[in-house]
């Protein structure tokens, strides 16, 4: 009977920290009226209109949307029952800009009356990075894979597969993709720049040889 050639299968991983380009924080208008519904919006949309005029004025910044409004009747509880206490508006999107003007940009947000609900950084050429890491994550494979070769004392053999994880015939399962997530932070908001974090992982199948 014939044996099948003998393989060895690993995983290469690797990452790289890059410096954000660019920010996109999530701002928010919010306004309460004693006076109705039509009352609190008018009020959210003034203020609204203020800062994108305050934001015109900001080097740096790349785009403004606020495209979600909502509008509802607010309630306090007084001995069990619920009364009426005005109605509250809420105008609020996004601010794309560079990371560099993100402290500036904040304290324009604060200024006009508005609220900063959080960031997140970002690259410019993600696909770069991508590239750079994946690189790293094949050389990272193959290298694992010498080893194990060396440890029994055989020669690394060609490349049988190569794959993302999931996706190689010997290791099923759901397929992973790669991460660019920025380092750190939690619920609370960092207007200092995150480093950006690119990470891949792949999965090798080499011979081994004679």
């Amino acid at each position: 009977m014939t044996l099948p050639p003998a393989v060895v299968r690993v995983r290469g991983e690797a990452s790289a920290d890059h410096a954000p380009d660019c920010a996109t924080l999530a701002v928010h208008v919010r306004e309460v009226s004693p006076d109705g519904r039509a009352a609190a919006l008018a009020l959210a949309s003034e203020v609204a209109a203020g800062l994108r005029a305050a934001l015109a004025g900001v080097a740096g910044v790349r785009a403004v949307v606020l495209s979600r409004v909502s509008v509802h009747e607010r309630f306090v509880w007084d001995t069990g029952t619920a009364e009426p206490a005005g109605w509250e508006a809420t105008v609020a999107g996004t601010v794309q800009a560079d990371a560099g003007a993100v402290p500036e940009l904040a304290e324009v947000v604060a200024a006009a009356g508005a609220g900063i609900g959080g960031v997140s950084w970002d690259l410019d050429d993600p696909a770069t990075a991508r590239r750079a890491v994946r690189r790293a994550a094949v050389a990272a494979a193959r290298e694992a894979a010498t080893d194990l070769a060396d440890a029994v004392g055989r020669p690394l053999g060609p490349l049988l597969e190569l794959a993302d994880p999931g996706l190689s015939s010997a290791v099923p399962g759901a397929p992973e993709t790669m991460a660019v997530t920025a380092r750190g932070g939690g619920p609370a908001l960092e207007l200092d720049p995150q480093d950006v974090v690119v990470r891949a992982v792949v999965e090798a199948t080499f011979a081994l040889g004679e």
